[in-house]
């Protein structure tokens, strides 16, 4: 008997930490939802389940703690926040899954509405009367209540939301047409019920638990909370790619290392505690020492164990990937960016004046557009101004590699590897009227230009690259945008990128980001407008560059708002066009343009909302027009290539 006791009081002790751990991890994932997925309504219809589970989970993990009777039941009552909303949230869910599909019911969306009214009535009848749930037996080895005279009523209603639940999820499931799509439904559809059996009260369908073997008891709660653990985890793994953009491979690692940082850090925690605290007499200890030395021991230790598994969780997951995925990860640690640069060179010119003795050394690089300009100096910066000015009236020869005596300087010119062309010059306080290097102070220098000028050339090739990069991103986006769309039966055909650039709800957004860095910066050069046809049809205007053809195709937006006649600075008429001339193409401040226009600053932001507003829908309608010229033009393109092939 003792040892069955004894064997109890573990799987007791085990199942407390695994409510801990659910617990945990429901509200691991809710944050997760909201960081990462929460403009999606399936993951907000999840973050309600997920709440339930973690209102449960983490009562019947305090439960055990509790000794006051009237505190037990209070926080017994308390957990049917979560129980009394699971079927609710239950039909939500796999109501907004089916409505991914396109299969949209007016019909479901009322039973829903009504579900959640159905649920706040029975936490209000659990919290305040006996008629769901009354006081039962508080100090036995399983607190629980009984149940009331309509407890029933809610199992029924619990039972039949699960089953309609299941239906619109293997619904969903029929509908979809790609292998990968079915293989998450069906992920979700086993995984699904995890919830609504993690908080069902149990213990309330048997009247006379404490007659039952506790140990068998046990077990089977044992065996319960460790399927629901893994059906929530799986759960959560289905709904992390519902409304993102971002590639399988991201989505997951982003999820993975977040449990694994988060709740599988605080859970090993939490069991760490538990279990010295339990064996606090034979360390000889206070709990709170033992509680303070376990949390630094083991999240030291844990942060270590996860750098040490970080490599075969990357074979793992990224496996027929890997080569390409260690060569992006590489380049952040080799990319220059403005300030590394500036520290290189700040330190080879550094090394440059204490090698050869000197108090002012500058640094100047050749532009794109021929001129010179200072990157870095050691000395006044006053004191290179002529000789900055000489060197721009100065051509150096292709073969010239110096030095050259400039205005009391000997410049260094620095070249590209393997070419002639120059990137810059080194220049150095003249020492004598004509250079007395030693032969080491020549190796040495000669070492320190090249290193110079290898840091600019390769500054100069990654400008290029992220040229290339930002040109691509908004197909990029495109791209994954498209990628994310599932496709399914009796869907409609998906629509062309830019069609669907137009057609998107954040396209207002995406024109007043634009208009917002119309001189220059992420929100115009990566805008999904450069998407759109009415700018590709731009771009030979524009000498094909893209970000200039959007803000030619913006000034045109919005030019098409400008009344005809003289304009006006007090007409109404005016106001909009107005407010975007002066606050986007001339980039004014908000209170110079409120005094121009006699408005208050807060009624200058409303009517600035209501003009971007306007260029979105005159944007739209010239993507209209455009979209139909290209379309009539493929059209006569067609007839001509038919006309050719009846002739040949």
């Amino acid at each position: 008997m003792t040892g069955s006791l004894s064997l109890t009081t573990i799987i007791t002790f085990v199942n407390s930490l695994l409510s801990i751990g659910i617990a945990v991890t429901a509200f691991a994932l809710l944050i997760y939802i909201i960081r990462y997925n929460w403009r999606s309504p399936v993951a907000r219809a999840f973050s309600v389940l997920l709440m339930c589970v973690m209102f449960v989970s983490m009562g019947d993990a305090v439960m055990y703690r509790v000794v006051d009777p009237e505190w037990i039941e209070r926080w017994l009552r308390w957990q049917w926040l979560g129980i009394a909303l699971v079927p609710a949230a239950y039909l939500h869910f796999s109501d907004e899954v089916l409505r991914t599909t396109n299969a949209v019911s007016r019909p479901r969306q009322g039973i829903v509405i009504g579900a959640y009214v159905g649920s706040l009535i029975f936490i209000g009848l659990a919290f305040y009367s006996d008629w769901v749930v009354s006081s039962g037996p508080l100090l036995s080895a399983a607190p629980h209540l009984k149940a009331g005279p309509l407890f029933s009523l809610y199992a029924l209603c619990t039972i039949s939301a699960v089953a309609v639940g299941l239906i619109n999820i293997l619904h969903a499931r029929r509908r979809c047409l790609t292998p990968t799509s079915r293989r998450r439904m069906t992920y979700l559809l086993l995984s699904s019920t995890g919830p609504a059996f993690a908080v069902f009260p149990y213990l309330l369908l048997s009247s006379n638990v404490d007659a039952t073997v506790p140990l068998l008891l046990w077990l089977v709660l044992l065996t319960g909370n460790l399927l629901i653990f893994t059906m929530l985890l799986v759960m959560g793994y289905s709904v992390a790619y519902f409304g993102v953009l971002a590639p399988d491979r991201v989505v997951k690692y982003r999820l993975i290392r977040f449990l694994f940082r988060g709740p599988l850090l605080a859970i090993t925690i939490a069991a760490a505690v538990a279990v010295l605290i339990r064996i606090e007499q034979f360390l000889g200890l206070p709990s709170e020492t033992i509680t303070i030395l376990a949390i630094v021991f083991f999240i030291v230790l844990f942060q270590i164990i996860r750098g040490s598994l970080q490599p075969f969780m990357d074979v793992l997951l990224f496996q027929q990937d890997r080569s390409e995925l260690d060569y992006i990860r590489s380049l952040s640690d080799r990319l220059l960016t403005s300030t590394d640069l500036q520290q290189f060179l700040e330190n080879v010119l550094t090394a440059v004046a204490d090698l050869l003795r000197v108090p002012r050394v500058f640094l100047a690089s050749l532009d794109a557009d021929g001129r010179w300009r200072v990157r870095t100096h050691v000395g006044a910066v006053e004191l290179y101004s002529t000789a900055l000015a000489e060197m721009r009236m100065t051509t150096i020869p292709a073969s010239e590699q110096g030095p050259i005596g400039v205005d009391g300087f000997w410049v260094w010119p620095l070249r590209a590897r393997g070419d002639e062309e120059l990137l810059g010059a080194l220049a150095v306080a003249a020492r004598s009227s004509a250079p007395d290097l030693s032969e080491l102070e020549t190796k040495r220098l000669q070492t320190l230009i090249n290193q110079a000028a290898i840091a600019l050339e390769d500054r100069r090739l990654q400008k290029e690259v992220f040229a290339a990069v930002e040109r691509i991103m908004p197909e990029i986006d495109v791209l994954q945008r498209q990628r994310g769309e599932v496709r399914y039966i009796d869907s409609p055909t998906q629509p062309s990128p830019d069609a669907t650039v137009a057609a998107n709800p954040e396209f207002p957004n995406w024109v007043k980001d634009a208009l917002s860095h119309y001189w220059g910066g992420p929100k115009l050069t990566a805008s999904p407008l450069l998407n759109l046809q009415v700018v590709e049809l731009a771009l030979p205007e524009n000498h094909d560059d893209a970000p200039k053809a959007l803000r030619a195709v913006l000034v045109e937006a919005i030019e098409q708002l400008r009344p005809d006649g003289e304009r006006s600075f007090t007409a109404a008429e005016w106001v909009l066009y107005n407010i975007l001339e002066l606050r986007f193409i001339q980039g004014r401040k908000v209170r110079d343009i409120a005094a121009r226009l006699a408005m208050s600053e807060s009624d200058l932001y409303r009517k600035q909302k209501i003009a971007v507003e306007a260029v979105a829908a005159s944007l739209s309608k010239m993507e209209e027009r455009a979209v139909a010229e290209v379309g009539n033009e493929g059209v006569k393109n067609g007839h001509i290539q038919e006309s050719v092939l009846k002739n040949s």
